[in-house]
């Protein structure tokens, strides 16, 4: 038994660090870092051969970053997951009918509030353009590997606690002109965290004119996925939702075969007060010099909303009946680790 303790390749030791490492050397990976942690196991891989890093969880992968080209400048290093530059849209937000008699606010006066860190990519961003940001996550392993390995600013306020703590006891105590919603890791939603008190609480922290970004990554032919954004859009009436990529062409069938899937990132740009919005056109300060930015910042795959509505309160998410998304996190879970062996090698994510 202590043979197989000290000797597997699983155990985070340096020696099977070595030992793992020989092995994903073949196929093109190396190990940099791992570490079981509070949400799960955490670890960053690099892609030697089509150059790039990624940090996982468990059996997601909570983002990426090219690595940097010689001779190719730029403020941040570009990220490899576009989803990520696209929540940043957040501050691209106007009201159509804004007369622009009233000055805009410079992006140092304003403030954010990012729940869920991932890599870093988003709030890294937000630090660049000056933006007082506040990051709350969960896991300070997930926080530690951004700063270490993705490059994560230490200009920033760092709360390793649950969002769901912190909101209820802040939501009458501070207000932020931008918040990024962004949680899903391991296959699954964190309940919690979509339920009307919560996002209710969130609602609260927003300033008159602020613009919340909720960041749903799931199958949007499942019920989880209608409950969830019938619940957002039940406290946020006032919301645009954008895909990440284009829907896939309708099904010939009258009705969804339970074989198909449409697995996607879908956010929701929501504002706390009434009136139509647009998004502005992007300058090149808002890319900060990155090739990503350009390309993905301003949302583009938009998406009718009232396909998800329900009748008034029915079918929303309450902290008291959170049993209610439990029936179809499991296949959620199996369709998101079927997408993530397209990304990664099945060889590389059990040796990793």
């Amino acid at each position: 038994m202590l043979h197989t303790f000290f000797f597997s390749v699983y155990s985070p030791f340096p020696h099977s660090n070595t030992h793992l490492n020989s092995t994903l050397h073949h196929l093109g990976y190396s190990l940099i870092a791992r570490q079981e942690s509070y949400t799960g196991y955490i670890s960053v891989l690099d892609n030697n051969k089509d150059g790039f890093r990624v940090m996982r969880c468990d059996h997601s992968l909570l983002g990426g970053e090219w690595f940097p080209q010689p001779g190719y400048e730029s403020q941040l290093r570009e990220p490899v997951y576009a989803i990520f530059v696209m929540l940043e849209a957040v501050r691209l937000v106007q009201l159509v009918d804004d007369p622009g008699t009233k000055p805009e606010v410079q992006d140092r006066l304003k403030s954010a509030l990012v729940i869920g860190l991932g890599i870093g990519t988003t709030p890294s961003a937000l630090i660049a353009l000056g933006i007082d940001t506040t990051i709350i996550e969960i896991d300070p392993t997930v926080h530690d590997f951004a700063a270490r390995y993705f490059n994560l600013p230490s200009n920033h306020t760092p709360i390793i606690e649950d969002a769901m703590v912190f909101v209820d006891r802040n939501k009458h105590q501070k207000r932020y002109d931008y918040i990024i919603h962004d949680v899903f890791t391991g296959g699954a939603e964190p309940i919690g965290l979509f339920t009307v008190e919560f996002l209710t609480g969130l609602k609260e922290m927003l300033s008159v004119d602020g613009v919340i970004a909720i960041n749903y990554a799931g199958d949007l032919h499942l019920p989880t996925a209608h409950t969830i954004i019938h619940t957002i859009l039940t406290v946020f009436p006032h919301c645009r939702l954008f895909r990440e990529s284009p829907a896939p062409p309708p099904s010939s069938s009258s009705t969804t075969s339970p074989l198909e899937t449409d697995f996607t990132n879908l956010v929701l740009f929501c504002r706390r007060s009434t009136g139509a919005f647009r998004f502005r056109s992007p300058t090149k300060a808002d890319f900060l010099g990155t090739q990503a930015r350009k390309h993905h910042l301003l949302p583009r795959y938009e998406v009718d909303g009232a396909g998800f509505l329900g009748k008034g309160d029915e079918g929303v998410v309450r902290k008291n009946n959170t049993q209610i998304m439990k029936a179809s996190q499991m296949p959620g879970a199996v369709g998101h680790w079927a997408v993530m062996r397209t990304v990664i090698p099945d060889a590389v994510w059990e040796n990793w």
